[in-house]
């Protein structure tokens, strides 16, 4: 049998490229933190603060949700965002409950090729089972994930989870959410967007071949997400 790392090696994210992405993460938080902006980990996020103390090593963007009253003040940080080295993915409107922001700058990047993906989701608050929760403002992903809500309860007073060599804001209680969700702590399923897609399908078989998967062993969900040292600066270093 093979050993399990050696498996889904070809799916961990380089450390180089990581590295850039801890960059990246720590500016969006920055400028989130400095517009006033309650952003609370979200999805994957969420889950590798909670099983990796980081992201979760194949995981290829980057999920957060923020109040839908918060709306104005992404809007004003939008308006500024290109002089970071930062652009709009895809999806660039808050009325379409999905901001998508890809960096382009050079400070950023720091020599890496590869896509990287910072998401904010608006949450609507809504009731549900005569409890207030923020679920997506998308109808398309309420439709999508009509479970991945969670308590207005137990989002606020936020938490502070350490990710990797960042210190971010999470929910203050996952456990209601996770269960929901489908985030599990006692084994990890693979998934990856569009680019990784092949490689982590064949991946996917070779466990399967194996018994291997879904993934419980504990050295994976333990593994921490690989990055090359970096230093951080404050969001006005990044302009361009």
């Amino acid at each position: 049998m093979s050993e399990i790392i050696d498996v889904i090696a070809p799916i961990i994210v380089s450390p180089k490229k990581r590295r850039s992405y801890y960059v990246f993460a720590n500016l969006m938080f920055n400028l989130l933190d400095q517009h006033g902006i309650k952003y609370f980990a979200h999805s994957g996020t969420m889950l590798g603060a909670v099983r990796h103390q980081g992201f979760i090593p194949w995981d290829d963007d980057i999920d957060v949700m923020i109040p839908e009253e918060d709306s104005e003040k992404l809007q004003s940080l939008m308006q500024s965002i290109e002089s970071y080295g930062i652009k709009f993915g895809q999806s660039k409107t808050i009325d379409s409950g999905l901001v998508q922001f890809v960096p382009f700058g050079e400070k950023i990047l720091l020599g890496s090729k590869f896509f990287m993906g910072f998401d904010i989701f608006i949450g609507k608050k809504i009731i549900v089972d005569n409890e207030e929760v923020f679920h997506y403002k998308s109808d398309n992903f309420r439709r999508w994930f009509p479970k991945r809500y969670v308590s207005v309860n137990d989002a606020f007073p936020r938490k502070m989870y350490q990710f990797g060599p960042l210190r971010i804001f999470g929910m203050r209680d996952t456990t209601d959410y996770f269960n929901r969700s489908g985030f599990k702590l006692d084994e990890a399923i693979i998934g990856v967007h569009k680019g990784g897609a092949e490689t982590a399908a064949a991946v996917i078989k070779i466990l399967e071949e194996e018994k291997q998967y879904p993934l419980r062993d504990s050295t994976i969900l333990q593994l921490e997400s690989p990055w090359l040292p970096t230093d951080f600066y404050a969001p006005e270093y990044y302009k361009i």
